[in-house]
């Protein structure tokens, strides 16, 4: 499913969290892992920069030693811009996917991966997987393993797009997908029959995640279920998640701004700051296939 994992690190420990997901994943779909640095030469004297691209080339070694031989990664550090740096490396070759946290900051040389993650789901090609660095360990001690993904779903056909990856991840790890639809019942108006309008889309949302569920269950699903949550959209998925045990979230955004931004689009980008457990993102355009 995913030849390469491609995985940022700036040096800090909360960066390095995602490193046992990075191996659950490894392990699962036999890809190759590439531990990717990169160093920002505008704010260093010409003289120092080789010395810290080594000391970089040294430290990434040094985590590459901690995997396995059959996983040991390979390590690339660059020059620039973090995000430049992980999407040049995600697109070098394709079925890659990129595992990331979302915060932290390190040194002399800060890389704020909040902000750098933002850039990089806004330009990737590729999948990314976003761990919010400081996530604890389960009841069991387990950080890596996820029995469950949720697919939110906002009846749109760009929104479907995510399915397939869902599909995928559900053979390949043999887990549950959960179909979400949210509302907000908070229509515009008012009206002494809004209980009767809420009650018709509560009906309409229940029966497409039904409809959907079934047709995963046609495509080989072997564990579905669905939900319907009422509420501010983004909040409702967010606490969804939050209180779904090993769960992975997935969905789409968008490589479109302004006016004409599609609905899910902001509110993926408002899961994402509001990131508390592992979420994958896909960009979808009107050309992606």
């Amino acid at each position: 499913m995913y030849a390469r994992i491609i995985v940022p690190l700036d040096g800090s420990e909360l960066s390095e969290q995602v490193l046992p997901y990075v191996r659950h994943l490894a392990e699962t779909f036999g890809s190759t892992i590439e531990l990717v640095h990169a160093v920002q030469t505008e704010d260093i004297p010409e003289n120092l920069v080789a010395e810290i691209k080594q000391e970089s080339i040294t430290h990434l070694e040094r985590i590459a030693g901690t995997f396995p031989q059959q996983l040991k990664p390979g390590c690339i550090v660059d020059s620039g811009h973090a995000a430049e740096a992980i999407i040049n490396a995600a697109d070098a070759r394709e079925g890659s996917l990129i595992v990331m946290a979302t915060h932290g900051y390190s040194g002399l040389q800060r890389w704020f991966l909040g902000s750098t993650a933002h850039k990089v789901v806004q330009a990737a090609t590729s999948p990314v997987l976003l761990v919010p660095a400081g996530i604890e360990e389960g009841p069991d001690g387990i950080l890596a393993e996820f029995d469950k993904v949720i697919v939110p779903l906002d009846g749109s056909p760009l929104a479907e797009r995510i399915l397939p990856y869902a599909i995928d991840l559900c053979k390949a790890l043999d887990m549950e997908l959960i179909v979400v639809r949210a509302y907000n019942p908070q229509f515009p108006g008012t009206s002494i029959r809004m209980h009767e309008v809420e009650g018709i889309v509560h009906d309409s949302a229940e029966n497409y995640v039904a409809e959907k569920a079934q047709e995963l269950k046609n495509e080989g699903v072997k564990k579905v279920s669905y939900k319907v949550l009422r509420g501010i959209p983004a909040r409702q998925i967010t606490d969804f998640a939050l209180a779904t045990p090993k769960s992975l979230t997935a969905m789409c955004t968008h490589g479109r701004h302004g006016v004409g931004r599609w609905v899910l689009g902001s509110v993926t980008d408002a899961v994402i700051h509001s990131l508390e457990e592992p979420l994958l993102v896909i960009r979808m355009t009107h050309e992606s296939k």
